[in-house]
């Protein structure tokens, strides 16, 4: 970014010089281009019902490939999540349940001390919801930086909004709850004497 006196002693004068405006959204084209008219009429000083000694032009092919390519992941995309819940659920039940057998004297010796099978469960519970949580916090970042890359190295606009935020923490914790149950159901229902025996 440079300012255009700067631009035109460094390059010479041209004898047209495009310059390319973007906007956030496909919806915001329409309004960005009223204001740049307005804006290059006053920098060009004319007077009302003279005419534009410049044009403005709009990417529209770009703007329609855009609108294409979001229809189609917004209807791909929903498949996809559902599977990666489905998968990562699985994975994150097969580690509590990992957990569990390896931590079998650990919970003989907490409920030997008095604790009970509801403070084993909301334990695990915990431990589960932090895992996906956790996860989903990495996948947020990941899907930030990209965001933030495909804005600065192309002309389509990519953003991340605080209530996907909202959606990607909460279905974190909320697979972590739904298949958290039943390794924390499993641990909460060992008999102590059992698991202090385990090694």
């Amino acid at each position: 970014m440079l300012p255009f006196s700067t631009f035109e002693a460094l390059y010479g004068r041209r004898k047209t010089t495009v310059i390319s405006v973007k906007m956030p959204d496909a919806i915001s084209v329409t309004d960005g281009m009223q204001r740049a008219e307005e804006a290059m009429r006053i920098a060009h000083r004319l007077r009302p019902g003279q005419p534009n000694d410049f044009t403005v032009d709009t990417a529209d092919a770009l703007v329609s490939f855009w609108k294409s390519l979001t229809g189609v992941l917004f209807t791909v995309i929903p498949v996809v999540v559902a599977i990666g819940i489905l998968v990562g659920g699985i994975v994150i039940m097969n580690i509590m349940l990992m957990s569990v057998n390896e931590r079998t004297r650990e919970i003989g010796v907490r409920k030997s001390l008095g604790a009970t099978r509801r403070d084993i469960r909301r334990q695990f519970l915990a431990e589960s919801i932090t895992l996906c949580v956790l996860g989903g916090a990495f996948g947020l970042l990941a899907g930030v930086s990209l965001a933030a890359l495909v804005g600065l190295i192309s002309p389509l606009p990519a953003r991340v909004t605080l209530w996907s935020v909202a959606v990607a923490l909460g279905l974190g914790a909320s697979v972590g709850v739904v298949f958290g149950v039943y390794p924390a159901a499993r641990a909460a229902r060992l008999d102590p004497i059992v698991a202090l025996r385990a090694e």
